[in-house]
């Protein structure tokens, strides 16, 4: 059997007599989830197909929260006897270790399996008798040296999925489907129960069910005997117990000896297991210091972000993005050693200080270079985890408290320094900081939670304007041929590399000389940068360079064509992705963020806060859209702001959905799907319900309706051509350019005035809008007509413009007939299919809006996707709106033959 030749490598059969396997030819639907405590423990996903059991192992587990991310390494096809395994593996021995089945049951694939599997993504539905419900399990693309296929397992949005609220699914029942035992009495089973490879399946399966007989009697024996026991020693028990103080056994360490709860803030918190790490908390950059408060003011270090995790006496130092850097800053790993904890998750910042005390990253830079770890300071500003007990949903206040008495412990001088919050108002904080030559302030939400990713829970404000960008090309030095003279920068928007200026100081010449070494490594022929500006042609133009190194720019704004003013070389980012850097725009900081402290607002004035016309949002502050900053809150009052637009475009329409519940950035990792019918998670008391084949399709009659879709994490809205009152006719019509390989935005521009041409000639006026994606829609108004009859219409249309430009235009969706050529697609014209609405946003990096304009602006148009959330008021604020008439034209399509 091809799909066991793995597994069978894998084992010599000359030493061993580990069974072969067989395959099954009958089309079973088995799944088996099972826990493996191996070198670590993990959880093997295997599901039936072809005969064999498809294997993922599972690093941490599945979680029933959609959108929370389970790393599945692909692993050989088991036989399917397999599936009955419980006990252990000897030492030493394939995969020793104790396996547990933790679940079993049936899997249904959504489609054809062979293909997800083929494709890398593979969608289906579990029954067994913990899991169920709709899954994911997405490929990642394989990096440099890595064997096998990795995959990521995501839970689907229905109605047993989870909240981060509520309890893990492998805490909440962690003993055996099969036998109701725990991992430990497992490993503890007699040597009859051990799966030995040198035995048949079927003889250790015959072993262990004979074994579990046994097991079972001895332990209901037990279990009486324990009962007796209590209930004969209770009365002792309750004599010799000791004083409250002195029985904390399962404390931590480092607050043994406390005599209250506001002392031990997780005082009562199930103990848990140290996570390996925890994506950190972002500041968003406001435009503004809070200044109220129930705010905490920090210094802003100028350093690397570092995550500490202690186990045990043993530290691991970790990057912002997970990197394994405890080699650079071994002085400070050695002193975080001997705090008095046995595990701990400390967030802090590594920092190198001048005499002055201000950190600076130029000197930290150097400091590594010369691997002079002892000049590095750690400064600890959150505790996440200690001893067993999670933090992270206390408040900042308590996590603060808690990591104070922590640091407490070490010897002044040390290289860990705890980061105060500073008493002063936000605003005269920041002053005196500048004064200082600081680069900012931090501002934390006292009452919060520590929540990974960018919100408002934290904001940063800076002294200048400081970011991070992409090194796209240089120019050598005048000086010296071999060394850097001056900098290309670009930053990333809508998934392209944007040109962002130049800087030519703040290098010393050894740093310009190694830099000019580490651009020449990665040099290239043509430039990264979409497009490349006139600035940079020439004869002199710079040397391209793969768009990989990641600088530090100190700057004074931003031109009017968006180039850096006056900037200023720092140093090189090696912590953070050229992919992730974009424009920092400055937020204000939303009504949201601004709330009193949750121990002392009551929950009414909490769900006033959180409230957008009837609709009260849970976590407002979630990121929608990471690189623009928009949260649901955010979402929300835009659509407050454009109701009037939108409006007319969705009243009394039957609408699809693009759910996206854990934003846009999800979009590629099946963290998105598409709705057209009522299901969990949406709110039916503001949505305009309207039966359809037995079915229930969705409209919306008021703002409240908008809004509770963003607060359902609706970040696209597609309307179909007809109203609720005759859904069999239509009344607007759809032609969709979509560009082919070979082609760019002046063919679709081209195109879009060829139709409207054609149109015109037999007396039919167009309106149009951007998609908000790649291309243009060209929309036309029509009095109600059959659908049979206007998808005629539409399709004689496109097949006209193909026939008389085959060379331009295609009107099959066929993807190999698409080079150099737009497919006009009028295939949105049909009574259940849909089109992006006017003025909803799209679930695409920038959040940008497809938006009705007039046909003179596709002189100036620069792109499908130019509006945005953060930009469109501007435009609606000063432009007439071009499609005030659409209600108004009534136009009948002319009869085909």
């Amino acid at each position: 059997m091809a799909g066991l030749r793995t597994y069978r490598a894998k084992r010599d059969f000359g030493v061993t007599a580990e069974p072969r396997g067989k395959f099954m030819r009958r089309a079973g639907h088995a799944f088996v989830i099972q826990k493996h405590a191996a070198r670590r423990l993990h959880y093997d996903l295997r599901l039936e197909l072809d005969g064999v059991m498809k294997s993922w192992a599972v690093t941490r587990g599945p979680s029933l929260v959609p959108g929370e991310k389970r790393l599945a390494v692909q692993v050989e096809d088991h036989p399917i006897e397999y599936n009955k395994f419980e006990g252990t593996i000897p030492q030493g021995e394939y995969g020793g270790g104790t396996v547990m089945i933790w679940d079993r049951g049936s899997w249904e694939p959504e489609s054809d399996p062979h293909k997800g599997l083929q494709k890398g993504h593979l969608s289906f539905t579990l029954d067994g008798e913990k899991l169920r419900g709709g899954w994911h399990l997405v490929r990642l693309h394989r990096r440099p040296g890595e064997k096998r296929d990795n995959w990521l397992l995501i839970k689907q949005h229905d109605e047993v999925e989870r909240s981060t609220r509520d309890k893990d699914i492998l805490e909440e029942m962690p003993l055996s489907a099969a036998t109701g035992r725990s991992m430990d009495e497992i490993a503890g089973s007699p040597k009859s129960e051990v799966w030995h490879s040198n035995r048949s399946v079927a003889d250790n399966v015959a072993a262990k069910a004979t074994q579990t007989r046994a097991t079972r009697s001895k332990r209901t024996v037990v279990k009486k005997t324990r009962a007796a026991k209590n209930t004969s020693t209770k009365k002792k028990t309750a004599r010799k117990r000791k004083p409250k103080s002195e029985s904390r056994a399962a404390a931590p360490r480092s607050s043994r000896k406390r005599s209250d709860k506001e002392a031990d803030p997780a005082a009562g918190t199930p103990r848990l297991s140290l996570p390996s790490f925890i994506a950190p908390c972002l500041a968003t950059l406001s435009d503004a210091v809070p200044d109220s408060a129930d705010w905490l003011h920090e210094i802003k270090f100028d350093g690397y972000r570092v995550q500490a995790r202690i186990e045990r006496g043993k530290v691991r130092l970790l990057t912002r993005s997970g990197l394994n850097w405890t080699d650079k800053f071994g002085a400070i790993a050695d002193a975080l050693a001997k705090l008095p904890c046995t595990t701990a998750l400390i967030d802090g910042e590594v920092v190198v200080e001048a005499a002055n005390g201000v950190s600076s990253f130029s000197a930290l830079q150097q400091a590594l270079k010369d691997g002079a770890d002892t000049r590095m300071v750690f400064y600890a500003f959150d505790l996440m985890h200690l001893d067993g007990a999670n933090l992270t949903p206390l408040p900042l206040s308590a996590r603060k408290a808690a990591l104070e008495r922590l640091l407490s412990k070490l010897s002044s001088g040390a290289a860990i320094r705890f980061s105060q919050s500073i008493d002063k108002p936000g605003p005269e904080l920041l002053q005196e900081a500048c004064a200082m030559g600081l680069e900012g302030i931090v501002s934390k939400r006292a009452d919060a939670p520590y929540s990974s990713g960018r919100g408002y829970d934290w904001v940063k404000t800076k002294c200048s304007d400081r970011q991070e960008f992409v090194i796209v090309g240089f120019n050598p030095s005048t000086a010296d041929a071999r060394a850097v003279g001056a900098l290309v920068l670009g930053i990333y928007a809508q998934g392209k590399l944007r040109y962002a200026g130049r800087t030519g100081t703040g290098f010393t010449h050894a740093f310009a000389r190694d830099l000019y070494r580490k651009l020449r490594a990665v040099e290239r022929k043509t430039s990264a940068l979409d497009p490349v500006p006139k600035e940079e042609h020439g004869a002199r133009g710079p040397i391209w360079v793969e768009p990989k190194l990641v600088a530090e720019i100190d700057f004074h704004g931003w031109t009017h064509g968006d180039r850096v003013r006056q900037a200023s070389f720092q140093g090189l980012r090696e912590d953070k992705a050229a992919e992730e850097v974009v424009h920092e725009v400055k937020k204000t900081v939303p009504a949201a963020a601004k709330r009193a402290t949750r121990r002392s607002t009551p929950a009414s004035a909490k769900a006033e806060n959180n409230r957008v016309g009837a609709i009260t949002l849970t976590h407002p502050e979630r990121v929608y859209w990471e690189g623009a900053g928009i949260t649901k809150r955010d979402l929300a009052e835009y659509y407050v702001q454009v109701w009037d637009w939108i409006a007319p475009h969705l009243v009394g329409r039957p609408i699809a959905l693009v759910r996206c519940p854990e934003g846009a950035d999800h979009a590629d990792l099946g963290g998105c799907f598409f709705q057209k019918h009522v299901k969990a998670g949406l709110m039916p008391e503001h949505l305009h319900l309207v039966p359809e084949k037995g079915d229930k399709i969705i409209s919306i009659d008021d703002l409240d309706g908008l809004i509770s879709l963003a607060q359902a994490g609706v970040l696209e809205i597609h309307t179909r051509g007809s109203r609720v009152e005759h859904l069999d006719k239509a009344d607007r019509l759809v032609f969709d350019f979509d560009p082919g390989p070979g082609t760019g935005w002046k063919d679709i521009i081209a195109a879009a005035r060829d139709i409207r041409e054609r149109l015109r000639q037999i007396d039919l006026e167009t309106l149009l809008k951007t998609s908000g994606g790649k291309g243009l829609h060209v929309v036309l108004p029509i009095e109600p007509t059959p659908w049979d009859q206007a998808k005629l219409f539409t399709q004689t249309v496109a097949r006209a413009m193909e026939a008389d430009e085959p060379d331009r235009y295609v009107s099959v969706a066929a993807k190999e007939k698409r080079k150099n050529r737009i497919f006009v697609d009028y295939l949105r014209n049909s009574r259940e299919a849909t089109a992006v609405a006017p003025y909803s946003t799209r679930a695409r990096p920038g959040a940008p809006v497809s938006v009705p304009i007039d046909w003179s602006e596709l002189r100036t148009l620069e792109g499908a996707n130019k509006y945005n959330v953060n930009n469109l008021m501007t435009r609606l604020k000063r432009k007439m709106d071009p499609w005030a008439d659409i209600g108004r034209m009534k136009q009948r399509l002319p009869r085909m033959k």
